[in-house]
């Protein structure tokens, strides 16, 4: 009969196989660059009444993500992205909106929507947008995506990814690789921004 050791819990780095923490230290890190790129697509992408769609939201992330890997040859955050009916989504997404919500830096609220059961759900800043893990440049190019999609349909801002090569080529639920951008045409990389 096999002996385990029980004195010791089994900690995150064991199931990771991490020896000096520095895997799990690049996750969390790029996890908290991750909700400030999603902090400043709210500061400047909402709309007029300083709200943005969940959806909406989604896509300005998504966008900055992957023209930032047009430009640079690197993504900004490193998530992961998946094809959803509604277009491009980070598998960390939904959980970083609620953490973000729990901890009070962003409020979300459900609209009634004669189009949806559930309501549209619209989030606002609760406190200033950070910035400590952004470049001045990634901040410049999020405030630009944002004056581009500002006050425009969600729809516009989904129809847009969906006519992108990386959403067309890839299968429902796969994960979008971000060197499929570099395929993409500018015009249809930027759209209307102005870089």
């Amino acid at each position: 009969m096999r002996q385990y050791n029980t004195a010791r819990e089994v900690q995150i780095e064991d199931i990771l196989g991490i020896v000096d923490g520095s895997v799990l230290t690049d996750v969390l890190s790029s996890t908290e660059k991750y909700k400030q790129m999603i902090q400043n697509c709210i500061k400047y992408g909402s709309d007029n009444d300083g709200k943005v769609t969940k959806t909406k939201l989604a896509k300005l992330v998504y966008l900055a993500d992957f023209i930032w890997y047009y430009l640079k040859s690197s993504p900004m955050s490193g998530m992961t992205y998946r094809k959803l009916p509604r277009g491009p989504v980070s598998d960390v997404y939904f959980r970083a909106l609620d953490e973000m919500e729990e901890d009070g830096v962003v409020v979300r609220e459900i609209k009634a929507n004669r189009h949806r059961a559930s309501g549209s759900h619209l989030f606002s800043l609760e406190k200033e947008a950070q910035t400590d893990k952004l470049t001045n440049d990634e901040v410049e190019l999020i405030k630009e995506i944002g004056r581009a999609w500002k006050n425009k349909p969600t729809d516009d801002i989904v129809n847009f990814t969906h006519e992108q090569l990386p959403w067309q080529i890839c299968r429902d639920g796969e994960i979008i690789p971000y060197n499929l951008i570099t395929q993409e045409e500018p015009e249809r990389v930027y759209g209307t921004i102005q870089l």
